[in-house]
């Protein structure tokens, strides 16, 4: 007789099974809501303009350590500040002519010109610079390049 109820036990619940999945789901849902509007904006960043090498030029200095004059390259770059939003600084970059570059400095947004003394050989490797807006969101652009820094 044990069988038997197991047999019928089974078959129920198989049966229930089988005809509750069929039966329609009757879930209803009455609130609503809408998604807020919002307007995408576009953000550009600015490179900086005007970038000049104009005031560099070579003088004769005293150097202490060899006791004898010699001369130097008085490199000055400026440019023109971006008007981007959030601009953190600026980064210099020398660009050499073999295509390697190198990063000279990173100012504040406040700054708007460098100047360093270096050795004369410079003065003929016709080094250009270009000026990297960077942002406090991680976006950044870089300018035209400048002539070469020449005496």
């Amino acid at each position: 007789m044990n069988s038997i109820r197991r047999i019928a036990v089974l078959l129920s619940t198989a049966t229930a099974v089988f005809v509750g999945g069929m039966l329609p789901a009757d879930a209803q849902f009455s609130n609503s809501a809408s998604a807020p509007t919002m307007a995408i904006t576009a953000v550009d960043v600015l490179a900086p303009t005007g970038v000049s090498s104009a005031g560099s030029k070579c003088v004769t200095v005293w150097d202490p350590n060899t006791a004898s004059w010699k001369s130097v390259l008085q490199a000055k770059v400026d440019w023109n500040a971006s008007s981007s939003r959030g601009v953190t600084g600026y980064v210099v970059t020398a660009y050499f002519t073999d295509g390697t570059r190198y990063p000279v400095a990173q100012t504040n947004a406040a700054t708007t010109s460098l100047s360093g003394t270096y050795d004369v050989y410079y003065a003929s490797q016709n080094i250009r610079v270009t000026i990297t807006t960077l942002t406090s969101y991680g976006w950044t652009e870089e300018s035209a390049q400048s002539g070469a820094i020449k005496c």
